[in-house]
C-alpha cells in the first residue's frame, strides 16, 4: 500500500517518535511511506530509514492553502491511498479527503486527556463519518472512539505503541544513583510532583549520591519558568539536571538506574516502552496504560497521580535496593520485548487496512 503519515513536526516528542517508527516498520514491510511533517522537520528526521520520502510543508497557519496545495501535490506524485493522521493533523487529511475521496484515513489518537472532557472533541466527532479506521493507544480511549465516533466498530483498535532505540549495555556508575524522567516538560507531565518528590527524597536520603535528569523538549514558558523557581526555591540546582530533548536516547538510559514519569494522564507513553526496552525499573503514576505495561505492578512500583509523597515512598524503595532493581529491570525488558514489540503492532495494523477495505 502507499501510506502517507502526517504529524504537526519532527521535535522530540511521543508521537513524533511513534510516527517515525510506525513508517521505518512500514516501509520495511513492503509498503511505501511518505512521512510529512506538516509544520516542520525537528532532529527526529534523522532515525528515518532511507527510502522513506520525508517531506515537510512548512505550515503557517491553521488554514494554509499552499500547504494544502502542496500536500495534494505530494499525494498524487506518489499515488497515497491511505492517510494515516497523528493528534490533530486528522484534520487536514479529512480536507484531503473531502477533495480526494477514494484517500481512506486512520487516525491515530495519542491524546490520552481526550477521555476527560476536552473541549475540541466535538470536532473529531463531527469528522469522524470520513474517517475509515482509528489507532488508540490505550483502552479508555478506544471506548471513548468506540461511544463518540461515527466509524464502524470493529475498525476502531488500540494497538499498543512500541519501542524501537538501539540496544546497549547498561552503563551505571558506582558510587552514584542516576533516576530519569524522558518526557517533555508540558502540563500533563507534571514535573512539578516530581520535583516535590525529589525533595522529601533528598530530606530522607542525604547520606545518597543522587542524580535527577530531566530530559525532554522545553519551551521558556510559564511552566518551564514555574519549574525552575521551584527548584531554586527546594534547592535543588545541584540535584536535578535539565537536558533538554535528547538525541541517544539509548545512551542516556543505558547509564540511568532508574525511570521515572510522575505524568497526570497518558495514553501509552513510548518513553515507558523505552526504559523497559534498555532494562530500567520504573516508578510510574496510575494513568493511562502505565499500570499494564508494568504488568500491574510486577515490573515498577506505581503510585497515584499529583502525589509527591507516594511518588517519593516509591522512588525510595527502588533506591535502597540494588538487587531488586536489577530483578525488575531485567523481567521489564523481557516482558516489553514481548508484548509491545514491532511485529505485534504491523499484524494488527495490517489486519485494520484489510477490515477497512473490506467494509467498503
Amino acid at each position: 500500500m502507499n501510506i502517507l503519515q502526517i504529524i504537526d513536526s519532527l521535535q522530540f516528542g511521543g508521537a513524533e517518535r511513534m510516527a517515525v517508527s510506525i513508517s521505518n516498520v512500514l516501509a520495511k514491510s513492503g509498503h511505501s511511506v511518505v512521512l510529512c511533517a506538516s509544520r516542520s522537520k525537528g532532529k527526529l528526521e534523522k532515525f528515518v530509514e532511507p527510502g522513506i520520502k520525508l517531506v515537510t510543508l512548512n505550515k503557517k497557519s491553521t488554514i494554509d492553502f499552499n500547504a494544502l496545495f502542496r500536500l495534494l501535490q505530494i499525494i498524487r506524485k506518489n499515488r497515497i491511498q491511505i492517510i494515516h493522521a497523528h493528534s490533530s493533523s486528522v484534520f487536514w487529511a479529512i480536507l484531503i479527503k473531502i477533495i480526494m475521496p477514494k484517500i481512506k484515513v486512520i487516525w491515530h489518537d495519542h491524546l490520552g486527556a481526550r477521555i476527560s472532557g476536552n473541549s475540541v472533541n466535538k470536532y473529531y466527532k463531527f469528522i469522524s463519518p470520513l474517517i475509515s479506521g482509528i489507532i488508540s493507544v490505550n483502552d479508555k480511549l478506544k471506548e471513548w472512539a468506540v461511544q463518540n465516533m461515527r466509524v464502524i466498530p470493529k475498525n476502531i483498535l488500540f494497538i499498543n505503541n512500541f519501542p524501537l532505540i538501539r540496544e546497549l549495555p547498561r552503563n551505571t556508575k558506582p558510587g552514584i544513583t542516576k533516576i530519569v524522567c524522558l518526557a517533555n516538560l508540558r502540563q500533563q507531565k507534571d514535573h512539578q510532583t516530581l520535583v516535590k518528590a525529589i525533595h522529601i527524597i533528598i530530606k530522607e536520603l542525604p547520606e545518597h549520591n543522587l542524580k535527577f535528569i530531566f530530559a525532554g523538549l522545553f519551551r521558556h514558558d510559564a511552566y518551564y519558568l514555574d519549574l525552575i523557581k521551584l527548584i531554586k526555591t527546594l534547592g535543588l540546582k545541584e540535584t536535578i539536571q535539565i537536558k533538554g530533548p535528547v538525541e541517544d536516547t539509548a545512551a542516556l538510559l543505558a547509564a540511568a538506574d532508574i525511570g521515572v514519569l510522575s505524568s497526570v494522564s497518558e495514553g501509552l507513553p513510548v518513553s515507558l516502552l523505552e526504559y523497559g526496552l534498555v532494562g530500567l525499573p520504573v516508578v510510574v503514576t496510575d494513568v493511562g496504560q502505565c499500570h499494564e505495561v508494568t504488568g500491574d505492578g510486577k515490573f515498577g512500583l506505581v503510585v497515584p497521580p499529583f502525589n509527591p509523597v507516594e511518588l517519593a515512598k516509591a522512588l525510595i524503595i527502588l533506591i535502597n535496593n540494588k538487587k531488586r532493581r536489577s530483578k525488575m529491570g531485567d523481567e521489564f525488558k523481557k516482558f516489553v520485548i514481548e508484548k509491545y514489540g514491532a511485529k505485534q503492532f504491523l499484524s494488527q495494523y495490517n489486519g485494520l487496512l484489510k477490515k477497512m477495505y473490506r467494509n467498503d
